[in-house]
């Protein structure tokens, strides 16, 4: 199943994300993100531009949730899934670039290209996607 196309355009709408990774023993972690967006049906490209806690909690837990808003419905979106960190391959140098393209200073720059693969998609407590 596919990534609706109204979810998709809501992702890439927004220009903030918020972020949730935690721990092998489960202590979470958010974040707020710039860089996330739509990278196919199927798949989110984070740029993994000064990832500390989330990075190391990826690697040893690469499960993954964020929550998007439809600002014309009020509706949320969790979008969750598990990640691929890339970092010599296509799916690095389209990170590098699209950083590239919208970069907020000189000293911004990927270290990796993340993927998320979606699983599931919770519209509230109802489950509208999985895969």
């Amino acid at each position: 199943m596919k990534i609706p196309k109204h979810i998709q355009e809501i992702i890439n709408k927004q220009e903030l994300h918020i972020l949730s990774t935690s721990t092998k023993d489960g202590i979470p972690n958010i974040i707020y993100l710039k860089f996330l967006k739509v990278y196919n049906d199927k798949q989110i490209l984070i740029a993994n531009n000064i990832f500390f806690k989330t990075e190391k909690n990826l690697l040893e837990n690469p499960r993954i949730s964020f929550v998007v808003l439809d600002k014309k419905t009020r509706k949320s979106y969790q979008i969750k899934g598990t990640t691929e960190f890339h970092k010599d391959d296509k799916i690095f140098e389209d990170a590098v670039k699209w950083v590239e393209d919208k970069r907020s200073g000189p000293t911004t720059y990927p270290k990796s290209g993340v993927i998320l693969n979606v699983e599931e998609i919770y519209c509230g407590a109802e489950k509208i996607f999985e895969e």
